[in-house]
């Protein structure tokens, strides 16, 4: 059986818009605090400090929100709704994981108002890469969107 596509796009996938909802309702379940420190670092890759900083926090109480969310979310009665999620994606695909309800609730707190890295040039918001979370993060993070806003800051500061 076909799946009908929608303008040339991928398939959609019908039971993957029911984990997604129900990955929204348990982020919901955790708390505002909780579930932001933890979107934080998974969609906007975020450091301790930064999230810290941002929602009046130590670094340290940053690192055991994320912890107690995550395991939070481990927990059987959690797991076994988001269970199919993580399992029935062959590659990760963050594009899939935000639905509506998951945006809204992304709106609703204003996550992208707090924690998007906006672009020291030209102050427009810097395309964050998708990484996972089990993994450290290598590197600094970028400060400018584009090279070519890294070399007009460049010039700026050559002028000074």
């Amino acid at each position: 059986m076909k799946r009908e596509r929608v303008s040339g796009s991928r398939p959609i996938h019908p039971v993957l818009v029911e984990h997604t909802t129900s990955l929204a309702q348990a982020l919901r379940h955790l708390g505002e605090r909780r579930a932001t420190v933890f979107l934080a670092v998974v969609l906007y890759n975020a450091s301790p400090e930064l999230i810290g900083k941002r929602l009046q926090m130590h670094p340290v109480r940053v690192r055991q929100s994320f912890g107690r969310a995550a395991s939070a979310l481990r927990h059987p009665s959690n797991a076994i709704q988001l269970h199919h999620l993580a399992y029935e994606i062959g590659a990760f695909d963050a594009s899939a994981l935000v639905d509506d309800e998951l945006r809204a609730l992304i709106r609703e707190w204003r996550l992208e108002e707090v924690f998007e890295p906006l672009c020291e040039g030209c102050a427009r918001p810097i395309p964050v890469p998708v990484v996972s979370t089990l993994h450290g993060r290598s590197g600094r993070p970028r400060r400018y969107c584009s090279n070519a806003c890294r070399q007009k800051a460049y010039r700026a500061r050559r002028k000074r």
